[in-house]
């Protein structure tokens, strides 16, 4: 390999400047697959040969590249060499001995140098070895390095290494998955190493409330997410990454738009109509998750019962998710930069008619209600006469786009045994797969800790600001507008006011609003200052004791502006006057905690560790709102430019919440925990006599596995834990003030002419209070099991969960003759049973390692208990109802299609009820061949609400997260899976697109409707005004939600730590991925994982789909 003899531009590259350096080997680093082989062999036997040709060949036969200076060899005398079979890792050394050189071996190359004069004044010497685990299996790839140097090798495929070194050094030795260990050398020339496996998770500390605890000392129920996993993930939000990571853990897209906020939910429905959100804690003081950057995260801990939630009280029914960000630690300062850019697309599109098949679909369908051709729209006959003369406008490709994303990330850390520091900062922009969406998004955050003697004082600040510029509100969600629009109609008119196409006058079009002419005229944007700043100083009188006060302030201000220009979209989207809207709000929240925490072990055997806290917290709520209308230009966008119509509103909300809280933990060697737990709140937001609320808790737990009966197969089944728990968790997620009257000032129902004919302002009680109302309280049992085997390489965690939910806010009606609405009162209940199984594996074969991690959930809430008995809410095709699941699908039964006249004679002879007089009226009486055939269920002869079946719920049955980790040496690969199973979805889009009307377009499957030519399809006829209801809601629309989606892959190559070494870089790692790579489901819907929540879960109403994204990024630490 000529290549790799000494030339100029080797010469040239060792004087290049450093950034050159830098930049040609982690290009190369990238560009070359990692070909390591310490399994070739060296076969050389040589008198005279120069040093440079030995070397030559040595590079040939262990296919390394070689690097070294010109002036290395110069002055070296020939050398003989006899070698036969010998490991490059032998050979180097015994060729090099007598020579003032060293060396070192990269995946991809030999390095030759000078030593330098501090390396030369000890003798040379080489050491062989090698490297085992417990077991004596040799571990190849493992890292020796000789301390406060840069020289370093790696282990063989047999475990094998040696290394020349001077003095009497140290060497480092470091493996992943296993304990590093340090060995000093005297005069030993081989030496065996063996390493311990680092794979003791019962050993890993987990933040509960207000502290830490041990994972096998934990009687609750806890899942814990590592940072890493989240930092690498090309989401804005930190909620989005936790998606699938975390059992028990329903994070629900929602929206794909860019900036949407996803909706978190612990172990399904906790109550009806009130907030099922968890309470987010972040570094110790409630916060908003959407602002926190992925990468400051170093944990998040999801607490999911009364045992580890109920330290939070009043607002912890629905869980609690605590977010630890990274603080300074005590090692040498570092900067860390990274960097990541996508492309976004829409992964799936609609099938919808072009112009000619409208006019195809729509000839029918006028045919088949009896309109006469002279009745016809005019644009049917000019079509049919001139198609040039119209656009046949793909609407999706044109309000559709490629999208971007972009995310800056800065870093700095730094720390000592008194003082440490974190600095991190970021930028990110999100350009919409929807035509004028976008979202920008930046923030930084400060934590800082110093210790003196017994006090510690610290901080953390965290700043963030998004901007949103979302779809135009046109009444319509976008998706449905450009599904329903015409393909005839232009998207751009010069002619018209503003640019954009519209219906064409005079031939009898009724069009939908022009999606994309909207997106641009409409000027929206929706931006939030986000700033969370809190300090804390602990104090440790004596020894176990600390006390800590802790103060924080969070503040969200946002601005909305909506600006509607004046403009001409075709006849029935025209704005002759322009019109402006803005929001101000603030909303701020204050925090004080005290706690004093006493931890100590009494006869090594009893360990003990009591909390006691006070809290406080006040809330401020303040917004105005300004609206006014004609402008004198388009370009004058402020509220004083306004002419007409000018209007102010406001309002104040004021709350408040004091505590006192304790926890007493209990363990008896190991074996025996037990813990209690409880709180004590007071909220403004209920009357006198109902303010406080006493939120206990227990829980217990047997660690099995440290008995002595089980030491016989603790190699076997390493761990078991057995826990159980139970108590009670509050809610006041409701409005403020709702227990006291309220004035509404001159509202449309209370306007009185006192005298004469004028109108009199004044005040007037508009709804009775609701002065009972107290807290809602979630009682909760679970009972878990913690297994590990294999020596911990397999953990297993199982649990059983019953939450119900006592005193439930629910509507209660007063008699008519009061005039007012009805009540809120305490008298629902709810039921939620769930089982969570949550498994990972690890381990490593030679180079290879490997982590597996699975979780399940299933969950079922049912409506116990309602103020009314006969309750039920429905809202499309979801009903929710006493004694049934939140957010069931009851939908009307279909029995096919009539084929003909007599069919639908036949039928309505059966089916159908007799009038007061006496007369027979039929079921189906508009039915028609080719109509739909719906079932009667009741037998009343009437079709109703009370002949809908039950046919699924929009709530899954399982949902699950499968996550890999792979790494091969310098590479490595990640892939996150997430899936719903046993969900059903209602396609309302397919409905939608079966509409017979002719002012809007139709789905591609209208041209397989049914006629007498082609009875063999499920589409029934297309008619104009549909008169027999067949895109009712029904069976027809309900499909399989099942899916299963490749939420993140990626792959990265990690420089090897001799290049980062010699760039003086502490990280480098390059990357390539895609988010929802995927996804596998019946579904026929744009998305399956999208949509409402609660009581609407699953019904797919036309929201921003969900892109796809391509992505590369980098990752660089000094």
């Amino acid at each position: 390999m000529e290549q790799n003899m000494e030339r100029k531009d080797y010469a040239l590259f060792f004087k290049s400047p450093l950034w050159i350096k830098r930049t040609l080997v982690v290009g190369l680093a990238f560009l070359t697959p990692t070909a390591f082989s310490y399994a070739q062999k060296i076969n050389l036997v040589r008198d005279n040969i120069t040093l440079r040709d030995a070397l030559v060949e040595f590079s040939k036969q262990s296919k390394h590249d070689l690097v070294l200076d010109r002036t290395a060899l110069t002055g070296i005398a020939e050398v003989s060499v006899d070698l036969k079979d010998v490991a490059l890792t032998d050979a180097l050394p015994q060729l090099l001995k007598d020579h003032p050189l060293g060396y070192s071996i990269t995946d991809k190359a030999i390095v030759i140098k000078k030593k330098t004069i501090k390396e030369a004044v000890f003798m040379q010497q080489t050491i062989s070895g090698l490297v085992v685990d417990r077991q004596g299996v040799p571990l190849s790839g493992v890292s020796i390095k000789i301390k406060g140097t840069n020289l370093g090798v790696s282990t063989n495929q047999k475990g094998e290494f040696s290394i020349e070194y001077g003095g009497k050094p140290t060497l480092v030795i470091s493996y992943v998955g296993y304990l590093a260990k340090e060995i000093s050398l005297n005069d030993t020339r081989y030496v065996q190493i063996t390493l311990d496996e680092d794979v003791s998770n019962l050993d890993e500390v987990v933040v509960i409330g207000y502290g830490t605890q041990k994972k096998a000392d934990v009687t609750g129920s806890v899942t814990t997410v590592s940072g890493d996993k989240l930092a690498n993930l090309p989401t804005a939000g930190a909620e989005e990454a936790l998606q699938g990571m975390a059992s028990g853990l329903s994070i629900n897209m929602g929206s794909g738009a860019p900036g949407a906020k996803p909706t978190m939910m612990v172990r399904g429905v906790t109550t009806w109509g009130s907030s099922n959100d968890p309470l987010v804690i972040i570094d110790g003081i409630p916060g908003d998750m959407s602002f926190v950057n992925p990468e400051d995260i170093k944990s998040v801990s999801v607490l999911k019962d009364a045992a580890l939630a109920s330290i939070y009280g009043a607002r912890s029914a629905a869980g609690v998710i605590l977010v630890e960000t990274h603080r300074g630690v005590n090692k040498p300062p570092k900067l860390s930069f990274s960097v990541y850019y996508g492309i976004n697309d829409l992964p799936k599109r609609m099938e919808v008619a072009n112009s000619a098949e409208y006019i195809k679909i729509n000839k029918m369908a006028l045919q088949n209600a009896g309109i006469v051709e002279s009745r016809w729209p005019k644009y049917i006959a000019a079509y049919e006469a001139n198609p040039t003369d119209f656009a046949d406008t793909d609407w999706q490709k044109e309000y559709y786009r490629s999208g971007s994303n972009s995310k800056y990330n800065l870093g700095y850390s730094a720390g000592g045994e008194n003082m440490n520091l974190a600095f991190s900062g970021f930028y990110s922009k999100t350009k919409g797969i929807v035509t004028g969406t976008e979202a920008d998004k930046y923030g930084f955050r400060i934590n800082s800790d110093i210790r003196r003697g017994k006090f510690k004082i610290g901080e953390s600040i965290n700043y963030g600001r998004k901007t949103e510029k979302p779809e135009a509100d046109t009444g319509f969600p976008g998706m449905y507008q450009t599904t329903n629009i015409q393909p005839l109609i232009h998207v751009y008119n010069s002619d018209n006011e503003g640019g954009f196409g519209g219906a064409i006058p005079g031939l009898g079009m009724t069009d939908a609003a022009n999606p994309v002419a909207f997106n641009q005229l409409i000027d929206t944007k929706d931006a939030n200052d986000y700033l969370s700043a809190s300090g804390y100083i602990s104090y440790s009188p004596i020894k176990d004791l600390t006390v800590k006060f802790q103060a924080g302030r969070n503040i969200d201000f946002r601005h909305y502006k909506s600006f509607r220009p004046t403009y001409y979209v075709g006849a029935n989207s025209v704005n002759t006057i322009a019109s402006l809207s803005e929001i101000r709000s603030k909303n701020m929240e204050d925090i004080l905690e005290l706690t004093a925490n006493y931890v100590t072990v009494v006869r090594d055997r009893h360990h003990i560790e009591g909390l006691l806290g006070l809290s406080q917290e006040e809330s401020v709520f303040d917004d105005q709102t300004g609206s006014v209308s004609r402008f004198e230009n388009n370009d004058m966008r402020y509220l004083i430019h306004g002419q007409e119509n000018a209007a102010v509103k406001g309002g104040y909300l004021r709350g408040a919440l004091r505590s006192a809280f304790g926890r007493l933990n209990y363990n008896y060697d190991y074996k025996y925990m037990a813990m209690l737990s409880a709180r004590y709140d007071g909220s403004s937001r209920f009357g006198e006599g109902n303010e406080w609320g006493f939120f206990p808790s227990a829980s217990l737990g047997w660690n099995i596995a440290n008995e002595s009966f089980w030491e016989g197969i603790k190699d076997k089944v390493s761990t078991l834990k057995l826990r159980a728990s139970f108590g009670n968790l509050g809610n006041q997620s409701i409005g403020n003030y709702m227990y006291i009257s309220r004035l509404t000032y001159n509202t449309d129902n209370t306007n009185y002419p006192l005298s004469g004919d004028g109108i009199n302002l004044g005040y007037a009680v508009t709804g009775l209070p609701s002065t009972n109302i107290k807290w809602e309280t979630t009682r909760y049992k679970n009972i878990g099991l913690d297994m590990a085997f294999l020596k911990n390489r397999l953990d297993v965690s199982i649990e059983a969960y019953v939450k119900d939910t006592y005193d439930m806010l629910s509507s209660k009606n007063v008699s008519l003759a009061t005039g007012f609405g009805p009540l809120i009162v305490n008298e629902g209940k709810l039921q939620t049973k769930g089982l969570e199984l949550q498994a990972s594996y690890k381990g490593s074969s030679n180079d290879f390692k490997y982590n597996f991690d699975i979780n399940l959930s299933h969950y079922k809430s049912v409506l116990r208990k309602m103020s009314d008995p006969g309750y039920r809410y429905e809202s499309g095709p979801a009903r929710t109802y006493v004694g049934g699941e939140i957010g069931e699908f009851w939908v009307w039964q279909t029995a096919g299609i009539f084929q003909n006249q007599d069919e639908v004679n036949r039928w309505n002879q059966d089916h159908g009820s007799k009038d007061a007089s006496g007369q027979w009226i039929p079921l189906q009486p508009a039915a028609k061949p080719g109509d739909i055939r719906f079932i009667d269920q009741n037998g009343d002869g009437k079709l109703d609400s009370y002949d809908r079946v039950f046919i699924g719920s929009g709530n899954p049955d399982l949902v699950l997260g499968f996550n890999v980790n792979l790494s091969y040496r310098s590479f490595d690969l990640t892939a996150n899976f997430y899936g719903n199973f046993g969900a059903k979805r209602y396609n309302y889009m397919k409905r939608q697109l079966q509409r017979m009307d002719k002012n809007f377009n139709y789905g591609k499957d209208a041209l397989a409707a049914w006629t007498p030519e082609n009875t063999n399809t499920d589409i029934p006829r297309a008619v104009i005004g549909d008169p027999n209801g067949n895109i009712s809601t029904s069976d027809r629309f309900v499909e399989n939600g099942d899916y299963l989606r490749l939420n993140n892959l990626q792959i990265g190559y990690n420089l090897p730590v001799v290049l980062r070494d010699k760039l003086k870089l502490s990280d480098c790692r390059i990357y390539a991925g895609a988010t929802r790579l995927f996804t596998l489901t019946k579904y026929k819907g744009y998305d399956p994982g999208t949509g409402a929540e609660n009581g609407l879960m699953g019904v797919d109403d036309a929201i921003y789909p969900l892109s796809r994204t391509f992505m590369l990024g980098l990752r660089i630490g000094f």
